[in-house]
């Protein structure tokens, strides 16, 4: 079965070079948060409550209630690494739609170091 990209963490090149702490502290955050989603149904129905609040959607949460849960396994969120050949995939689509001029060498896009290192933060609510 194909992935689908579906949400990319993108900083800026001087972030990652002036504060490379801070950039992994927020990937930590983020494989802490998508564990935390994947390890019990339960927690996808808070994180749904949050985040039809009005501090973060304000959506009906039925609407991302659907999202998440169907089917369960649409959305994923433990595995934060870029894949080449689906980050090239996802290339030649936006060359396509013209949301891009010329192709992206992955080397300059991706800096696989971030994920390399990550280490999921814990999550308590």
């Amino acid at each position: 079965m194909a992935e689908y990209i579906c949400c990319v963490l993108t900083v800026r090149g001087e972030l990652i070079t002036e504060n490379p702490q801070m950039v992994q502290d927020l990937v930590n955050q983020v494989l802490g948060a998508g564990a935390w989603l994947d390890r019990d149904p339960a927690n996808r129905e808070k994180a749904v409550q949050i985040a039809a609040g009005p501090n973060y959607f304000n959506q009906d949460p039925k609407i991302i209630r659907f999202v998440m849960q169907n089917p369960s396994d649409r959305v994923t969120y433990g595995d934060l690494r870029m894949i080449r050949s689906e980050f090239e995939d996802l290339m030649q689509l936006s060359m396509a739609a013209g949301t891009i001029k010329h192709p992206i060498a992955y080397e300059k896009y991706v800096d696989e170091q971030f994920a390399r290192n990550a280490q999921p933060a814990a999550v308590t609510l």
